[in-house]
């Protein structure tokens, strides 16, 4: 990896510069230092800001027949990319890539374990006191590198070629029990390989391109263990998987000013599970082995039509298939179960229509009809018939509006077995899950778009939803949504330009469900403190609104500010009969958060090359939600590692960046 960075760094130096008409590019080079109030894992989950040096340089070397190209940012950093690129136009091009990424989940968790990054934890019995846990940080380091060929010459016919590499090492919460419940480490691993093959052909009226690929991905750790005093218990993790993927495209022109798109896509996963590398768990198989198989068949078809200038249609069409032919696994402990292979087949068909009226109204409507079958008890078949009509005026030259309305009906079934609804099993017949089950959904949305004067533009729009799961007496019983937005933006005197926004969303569900004790399934017994119906209902308010204002101060020097805020205010209340206790009360602090940015830096641009920016940022989140209140590491005989305790931060940051262009 050394090797490729100074490659890269050095070849603006080392390239040859005869033959090439024109050399340009981009360099950045800065310093930035934080002073952090609060810190968590949240401000650098998925970038590196960190105190110190960060850069970045975009470099093309070109000419009538060929290109030479470099990239490169924030080498050194967590969050580091590079990017070496050429070819001959006309012959062929390519690439080779280089991207790193750490993910970081949470900082500064305890755990009474050793051996944690590896497949082996320890736990001694009995657990030692909190006060000598030692320290630990969740983050999994993503590290990707690939390149891609390509021969695409003056002729009809091209290849491409592509490979990649991703590699994934860390550990992430895991939920573990033994004799105790854990809060521990999941230990991270896992290589993919990726390489894909795709020929073509083009010409005026007609594309085409077959593509196959093939991915593997391999875990170094095929079992966690836990060791708790003398007991062990093992765990499976992400097992060895492979796929192989064969597609086809054709495109074609057709009279009438029609395109048909025609699409095709076979995909063949496997897997196997290796029961002899487990000490504790015996092997439901003959041969140690579990063999995991599921493929894939997809195709679609979609012709959009220009009739004349009034009208133009999209008819379309999708089916996949979804086949498992997967070991079958019955165990007997603690009864009988069988792991339900699932399969489906799902259509989708439907028409969009686009009519102009006038040339200043303009009408679309549609229909889509989805069925999907399935080897689900709780689902086994679904249908959706989907309707939407939209209206566009754009009779005023300084305003345009859309008012659109949408209808979507699902029905679902379905189709337990007589032992699945035996005993409290009974509870079944009056709950479904809510993605499944039976809804009217109606939607409905309108915009505005103002540009009363010169220098001003404005945008205005609301939109409602509104799902009824009347039909389930257990489960989601309705969800709804307003969403009301609005933004601005000006050129003000001297120059100035002032870009602004504002958004509300309130949502609210109601779900009913059921406590019970074995025997007590039925919904229709009278209630008491052990058996009983109750329900929850949620809402939340997200509000936001922020600014961004661009300052020319004197020649060549500018001046931007800008400013965000959001922020999330949950509740649940909870109700059930008073034959079953007391009230439940409410929960105020579901999900409540907010999260402040702003921002102010200079830009000095000294010629037309060379440009320095100094500047100052600040972040703050909080986080407040009932799950944290009171948290404590142990409780009886559950012991947790306190990951998402860091959710808050407040940082201040100055940086200084100088950039040259040529």
């Amino acid at each position: 990896m050394k090797r490729m960075i100074l490659v890269l760094l050095a070849l603006p130096i080392a390239a040859p510069s005869s033959g090439f008409a024109e050399v340009h590019g981009e360099i950045n080079a800065g310093i930035r230092a934080n002073d952090f109030d609060d810190e968590s894992a949240r401000f650098d989950e998925y970038r590196d800001r960190s105190d110190g040096l960060f850069g970045s340089a975009d470099i093309l070397m070109d000419s009538e027949t060929s290109f030479l190209g470099a990239s490169v940012e924030n080498p050194a950093l967590d969050d580091q990319y590079y990017n070496l690129r050429g070819g001959l136009f006309g012959l062929f091009k390519g690439e080779i890539f280089y991207d790193e990424l750490t993910h970081q989940l949470s900082y500064n968790a305890l755990t009474p374990a050793a051996g944690i990054g590896s497949d082996v934890l320890f736990v001694p019995d009995p657990v030692p006191p909190v006060s000598a846990w030692s320290d630990f940080d969740y983050n999994v380091e993503v590290k990707t590198l690939g390149a891609q060929f390509t021969v695409d010459t003056h002729n009809p016919f091209y290849f491409k070629a592509s490979a990649d590499q991703q590699r994934k090492e860390g550990i992430m919460p895991y939920g573990l029990y033994n004799s105790g419940t854990f809060k521990l480490a999941m230990p991270i691993d896992y290589t993919t390989y990726n390489t894909l093959l795709e020929t073509g052909y083009r010409s005026k009226e007609t594309t085409a391109a077959l593509i196959a690929g093939y991915s593997y991905f391999d875990n170094d750790f095929d079992v966690l263990t836990l060791r708790f005093g003398g007991e062990l218990e093992e765990y499976s993790t992400p097992i060895d998987n492979y796929s192989y993927n064969f597609s086809g495209r054709v495109t074609q022109r057709l009279p009438m000013e029609s395109l048909l798109a025609l699409k095709a896509a076979f995909n063949h996963h496997l897997s196997e599970a290796d029961f002899s590398k487990y000490v504790s768990i015996a092997s439901p198989e003959a041969d140690n082995e579990f063999d995991g198989d599921v493929r894939y068949i997809r195709g679609s078809a979609v012709l959009t039509s220009q009739w004349d200038k009034m009208l133009d249609t999209r008819l379309y069409y999708s089916y996949v298939n979804r086949e498992n032919e997967s070991d079958e696994i019955t165990s007997i402990t603690g009864g009988t179960r069988t792991n339900h292979l699932f399969e489906y087949d799902k259509h989708q068909a439907g028409l969009d229509a686009n009519y102009r009226l006038s040339k200043v109204n303009k009408l679309s409507g549609g229909y889509e009809f989805d069925a999907t079958d399935r080897t689900r008890e709780d689902a086994e078949q679904t249908f959706d018939n989907l309707l939407f009509a939209q209206l566009k005026n754009t009779s005023l030259d300084w305003m345009s509006a859309m008012f659109r309305l949408e209808y979507l009906n699902r029905w679902s079934d379905s189709d337990y077995s007589e032992e699945t609804l035996s005993g409290d099993g009974l509870i079944h017949e009056f709950f479904t899950p809510f993605d499944y089950a039976t809804k009217d959904r109606y939607r409905a949305k309108v915009a505005f778009e103002f540009n009363p004067l010169e220098r001003l533009g404005l945008g205005l729009s609301y939109s409602l939803v509104f799902d009824d799961y009347d039909a389930t007496q257990f489960g989601l019983q309705k969800d709804q949504r307003h969403e009301l937005y609005a933004d601005a933006n000006m050129q003000l005197p001297a120059k100035i330009k002032l870009d602004t926004y504002a958004g509300y969303e309130y949502t609210e569900s109601e779900f009913d469900s059921r406590r019970f004790n074995p025997g007590g399934a039925d919904p229709t017994l009278p209630p008491d403190a052990l058996n009983f119906n109750w329900s929850e209902e949620f809402d939340y308010d997200f509000f936001v609104i922020g600014s961004k204002v661009f300052i020319p101060i004197i020649a060549r020097l500018d001046l931007v500010l800008n400013a965000d805020y959001q922020f999330v205010d949950g509740n649940i209340d909870f109700a059930r009969s008073a034959a079953a206790g007391a009230p439940l009360g409410t929960i105020t602090e579901a999900d409540d958060y907010y999260k402040t940015t702003a921002g102010i830096k200079s830009i000095y641009k000294a010629d037309d090359q060379w440009s320095i920016t100094l500047g100052y940022a600040y972040e703050k989140s909080n986080l407040d939600d009932w799950r944290y209140d009171n948290f404590t590491y142990r409780s009886g005989s559950v012991y947790l590692s306190g990951d998402g305790l860091d959710r808050d931060y407040e940082v201040h940051q100055v940086y200084a960046l100088t950039s040259y262009r040529f």
